[in-house]
């Protein structure tokens, strides 16, 4: 019996060893378990971090090259537009300097040419007479009270005149009394056509011709001898 007991306490003790064993092996297997599950999240966590961490460079970077692109972009806007700026300026400042170049040309040319013209009216002058010396010979035809003068000579100066004037426009620059109608001279210095005869009245010759047109019409050239001759008789001229 006693024998019986210590077999059995034997069999007992060596299943419970074998149980405590089993558990150990157990509790090892399942700790290996955890621990290699724990590095695995572990392992996740910094793979999810390292990935975490190069996404937020990445965006860093990119945003970087977003503001940098920005500037760069607003940089070339803003020289464009200065340089658009400048090239107008320029364009403007060279229409404003060829506009105050050609009035300056145009007004230097129009002093000139002013100037041209001045001198060429101080230089361009005629002789000028009014004559009734044809009065002296038929003074028993007047018929109105005109005094002649000494010579029969009422006008003589030589006149200046400016280009294009006719022997109208002198005449009527003497001074003299004149009475002209429709462009006709009917009467110089009080003595009228008709006033010495059926066929008297007052006639012009230029540098000895007479004209067939009126003196308003007979345009006058530097040196030209002008006659204003009262006429009489046919012929008496």
């Amino acid at each position: 019996m006693k024998k019986y007991m210590v077999w059995l306490i034997s069999a007992l003790m060596a299943v419970s060893m074998t149980a405590c064993s089993n558990t150990q092996k157990k509790d090892t297997k399942d700790q290996a378990q955890i621990t290699t599950a724990a590095k695995e999240n572990e392992t996740q966590t910094e793979a999810a971090k390292t990935t975490s961490k190069k996404e937020n460079k990445n965006e860093k970077k990119k945003d970087k090259k977003k503001k940098t692109s920005a500037k760069t972009t607003s940089k070339k806007k803003t020289t464009k537009t200065k340089n658009t700026k400048e090239k107008t300026t320029k364009t403007k400042n060279t229409k404003e300097t060829t506009k105050t170049t050609t009035a300056s040309k145009n007004e230097s040319t129009a002093q000139t040419a002013e100037n041209q013209t001045t001198e060429a009216k101080q230089e361009q002058s005629c002789e000028f007479l009014i004559s009734c010396k044809t009065v002296l010979s038929n003074k028993s035809a007047l018929q109105s009270n005109y005094q002649v003068p000494s010579g029969g000579k009422i006008y003589e100066k030589k006149m200046e005149f400016e280009e294009g004037d006719t022997v109208m426009d002198v005449l009527k620059r003497t001074g003299v009394d004149i009475d002209v109608s429709k462009g006709y001279v009917a009467g110089i210095d009080g003595l009228y056509e008709f006033d010495c005869g059926k066929n008297s009245g007052w006639m012009y010759r230029v540098n000895g011709k007479f004209p067939n047109y009126m003196a308003g019409k007979c345009k006058l050239h530097d040196g030209d001898k002008v006659e204003w001759l009262y006429t009489c008789v046919r012929g008496d001229l």
